[in-house]
């Protein structure tokens, strides 16, 4: 998904590519940390009015933040070597 988001062709699918970019990584943290995070008063509504933010209609929604401070500089970072590790991973299937 990210690859479709960087990509020269855009589309009015890029705010929802870019959503759904973020609740990925959202979750995949969320899985590991879960079991702490529960355990403090009014983390569900919390949680709730995150996910709301990243899905606002507004150019300045916290999807569009989130991607552009924390995870794309991540993403061109380490472009090569995760586009190594998925390479490896399709040969070996």
């Amino acid at each position: 998904r990210i690859k479709a988001i960087e990509s020269p062709n855009k589309d009015d699918d890029t705010q929802w590519l870019t959503y759904w970019v973020v609740y990925g990584v959202f979750s995949i943290a969320e899985f590991f940390s879960d079991i702490f995070l529960s355990w403090f008063p009014f983390y569900y509504m919390i949680k709730c009015g995150f996910l709301l933010w990243c899905m606002a209609p507004s150019p300045s929604n916290g999807a569009e933040f989130l991607y552009h401070r924390i995870i794309r500089p991540f993403f061109l970072k380490h472009e090569a070597q995760l586009d190594s590790v998925v390479k490896d991973l399709k040969d070996k299937a």
